[in-house]
């Protein structure tokens, strides 16, 4: 069953950083805020291009017609 990651007005970011903090907090090497904040910075750009192709897949198709207006 497909879970549709991107509803009750979640954007890409904020499913992203919610990826890294996830991500982040699994560490169990950092010893402090400072180093938490760090790890979450450098998982970041990663979990953008994630949620990007996640967002891609989940995003309905639009029909935009082609409409010429006359004059």
């Amino acid at each position: 069953m497909a879970m549709n990651v991107f509803t009750g007005g979640r954007n890409q970011e904020s499913v992203a950083y919610d990826l890294a903090l996830a991500l982040a907090t699994r560490d169990t090497s950092l010893k402090g805020p400072e180093e938490l904040l760090q790890r979450i910075a450098d998982l970041l750009p990663a979990c953008r291009d994630a949620t990007k192709e996640k967002y891609k897949k989940e995003a309905p198709d639009y029909f935009v017609p082609n409409v010429k207006m006359q004059k």
